[in-house]
């Protein structure tokens, strides 16, 4: 998931000339071996949500890279989506694995 505020530059532009980045956006992923799934408007801390999956982190960061280089946002953030498979596999693996780890205690 991409989330990413844009400057206030960015937004007047876009309300002078209202148009749908979502296209542009959907080739950066493609370009980087993976695909839009996507996008959408908010309102809050983030303009922009982007959904998408693509190949590895690294594609990731490189899309994210590639955005806020642009200048158009004040910020732009990734967070790792797991599937509900793979939460429960990480779950199952968390109960068998005895790392040796306990909570803080007084």
């Amino acid at each position: 998931m991409f989330k990413a505020s844009y400057t206030s530059q960015a937004i007047k532009t876009m309300v002078e000339n209202p148009q749908d980045r979502s296209g542009m956006i959907s080739k950066a992923c493609e370009a980087f071996g993976g695909n839009m799934i996507g996008m959408y408007m908010a309102f809050g801390d983030d303009d922009a949500i982007v959904i998408a999956e693509v190949p590895n982190d690294v594609s990731a960061a490189a899309i994210s890279a590639q955005v806020a280089s642009g200048g158009a946002c004040s910020s732009v953030t990734t967070t790792q989506l797991l599937s509900m498979s793979d939460w429960v596999s990480a779950c199952e693996k968390a109960k068998s694995v005895s790392s040796g780890y306990s909570a803080p205690s007084s």
